[in-house]
């Protein structure tokens, strides 16, 4: 009996032990399943001379680590090196001893983790560049683009990211697109790339709230003052949302989105998931076509909110912060939307019929007047973007062309072709939306876009036919028939206004030498040489300094009067400066580049191409003729 009960005492104790033993099992695994992320704080110690001061606490589970930070930022393709302006770079560990650390690239540091289990790295960034893509810190604001700020492991970038920012006390609030947290000024990103592409704002910015269609969304204005009617643009932007989202029929918001407006004296945009971050002028809103220049700015990145953020070339699906990453579709990406930003800008009622048609003459006259346009075609400047499109110089007018302009030409031309082939029944609308049904996040494509995946969607739409055109277009340098598009809807291009108002009137027509001159510059020197022009069999070259013609005086006040008294084909002398030495170079002159064009109404105009207009740009034509 004695035996029996001190068998039982044992089985007892080993139950407790395998009880406990499974309780310690479970704990471990649930320790070992618990997600790891990466915590990053933002100071501002030197907020005064520019500088972030920043800190990221990473698990370890290796004896290395290697932490980069990335040399682009996706939508801004050029190389940036951000890492340049890191400094003061140290590691510890959990135990607060100093870690081996070293560069190992110009973005790469490896740090010797062997016996710790968390890694806390330290570093300042200078943030004095005020861009869309960068990041600026002063007295009054802060504005924080992450791909500058925040570094990371091929490991860490698909853990959840914590951010805590710790402000001056002088900033009110920090606005961003981030998910915040309870209690101190703390947001969350599902993962890195989220984290890059959610910018945040601190400061005492004004900002207005408003809805659509049960949607929120904050303008945040930068920098206002009182030129600016913030409850004036918010209404604006209002009508422009509704008329996008109509053009969409999805909303693709799961939080307010942000429109973040710097207004100093700068310009630019760049588009994000929930947000979107401007720059423009205090002044926009008492000049009426500066301010409209800023609605079809935030028109344009509004719209990649679709096409672009949700919706992207395949080569674009997952980013390689270290290098370029190529696309050929930069044209449907960029150049789409620009064509769709003042035509929705048209159809949300925030400007009129000649106002419209006023931006459309000067997207046309600024891709026809351009040479490059016969020397690469679109689809091999979207893949150049790297090097040609964000790295402008002197000789580029020549030598390529703009994917935003040839791609929103293209896609006027485009529309009308679908239009015409369809009997109206379908257009570029449709393509586009038939494409986001593919190729949207909640499409087959999950959200990227194979090549070619655009042509293919526009022949199931409107055949064959208007797909071979929409491939020579792409794929060559062909110019896009402006003409017959235009005709099909009633309307003509003058191309040399001043030219023929100049020829009605008995007067001279306006003349040069095919060369413009630096706008800001109070000296006359040459900023591009038009290839073919007579300036260039002349030989003048960018950067020369204009000092005469026939040897006298030209300055920036009178040089457009002087000029325009010499006839065409008229031989006179150009005395420059190049490099400190004077030159004179026989020049023949010209007609004038046209300084613009314009989009008129066909004097025989039928009710049929009344109504393709009114079909195209959403609303009843309100023009005389």
């Amino acid at each position: 009996m004695t035996l029996i009960r001190g068998w039982f005492k044992c089985f007892r104790g080993m139950r407790l032990v395998c009880v406990c033993a499974l309780l310690l099992a479970l704990a471990i695994t649930g320790l070992q399943a618990q997600e790891p992320v990466a915590r990053h704080t933002l100071t501002f110690p030197q907020y005064k001379n520019q500088y972030v001061h920043v800190t990221l606490t990473l698990p370890v589970n290796s004896d290395q680590l290697e932490l980069s930070m990335p040399n682009w930022t996706p939508g801004s393709y050029l190389i940036r090196d951000y890492a340049t302006h890191l400094e003061n770079f140290s590691a510890r560990g959990n135990n607060g001893n100093v870690l081996e650390q070293v560069k190992i690239a110009k973005n790469r540091w490896r740090v010797r983790t062997a016996g710790i289990s968390e890694l806390t790295v330290s570093y300042d960034i200078w943030a004095g560049i005020l861009h869309v893509s960068s990041s600026w810190v002063s007295s009054d604001f802060a504005l924080i683009n992450g791909a500058g700020i925040f570094l990371y492991t091929q490991e860490s970038r698909s853990w959840p990211q914590y951010v805590v920012v710790d402000k001056p006390a002088s900033w009110s609030r920090i606005q961003t697109p981030l998910k915040p947290l309870p209690g101190r000024n703390e947001f969350r990103a599902r993962d890195y790339d989220e984290l890059i592409d959610s910018p945040l704002v601190a400061g005492n910015a004004p900002h207005y709230r408003f809805e659509v269609d049960g949607q929120g969304y904050v303008l945040v204005n930068t920098g206002e003052t009182s030129l600016w009617d913030g409850e004036r643009s918010a209404r604006d932007l209002a009508m422009l949302v509704k008329a996008q989202q109509k053009f969409w029929g999805v909303n693709p918001f799961d939080r307010d989105y942000l429109f973040m407006n710097f207004q100093l004296e700068s310009r630019g945009g760049l588009e994000h998931d929930h947000s979107t971050v401007l720059m423009s002028s205090k002044w926009a809103m008492r000049d009426r076509r500066d301010y409209i220049k800023w609605l079809a700015l935030v028109s344009h990145e509004f719209f990649h909110s679709w096409n672009v953020r949700r919706m992207r070339p395949q080569a674009l699906a997952e980013y390689d912060y270290d290098s370029e990453v190529y696309t050929r579709e930069l044209w449907l990406a960029e150049g789409l939307t620009s064509y769709y930003d003042n035509l929705l800008l048209f159809r949300s009622k925030l400007i009129e019929v000649q106002d419209y048609f006023e931006l459309l003459a000067s997207e046309f006259r600024n891709y026809e007047t351009v040479p490059g346009r016969k020397i690469r075609s679109v689809e091999l400047a979207s893949f150049d973007s790297w090097i040609k499109h964000y790295v402008q110089d002197a000789n580029g007018i020549n030598s390529t062309v703009s994917y935003y302009r040839k791609g929103s030409v293209i896609g006027f031309v485009t529309d009308s072709a679908i239009r015409r082939e369809t009997g109206g029944k379908a257009s570029l609308d449709t393509v586009m939306r038939k494409m986001y049904s593919l190729y949207g996040p909640e499409g087959p494509g999950g959200g990227s876009y194979p090549p070619g995946a655009f042509e293919t969607v526009v022949e199931s739409v409107a055949g064959a036919d208007v797909r071979s055109m929409v491939e020579n277009l792409l794929q060559s340098t062909t110019d896009p028939d402006l003409d017959e598009a235009l005709s099909w809807y009633g309307l003509q291009l003058e191309r040399t206004p001043v030219r023929s108002a100049a020829e009605q009137s008995g007067k001279p027509a306006p003349v040069g030498f095919g060369l413009t001159w630096e706008a800001k510059n109070p000296l006359l020197i040459v900023e591009h040489v038009i290839l073919g022009s007579t300036g260039a069999a002349a030989g003048v070259l960018p950067g020369d300094e204009l000092l005469a013609i026939n040897g006298l005086r030209m300055t920036v006040n009178n040089f457009d009067k002087r000029v325009q008294e010499l006839l065409p084909d008229e031989a006179v002398e150009l005395t420059l400066v190049r490099r400190e030495q004077l030159l004179t170079l026989p020049v023949r002159v010209q007609l004038a580049i046209p300084e613009n064009y314009v989009i008129q109404l066909n004097p025989n105009i039928r009710n049929r191409q009344k109504n393709r207009l009114k079909a195209w740009l959403g609303r009843d034509l309100m023009f005389r003729r």
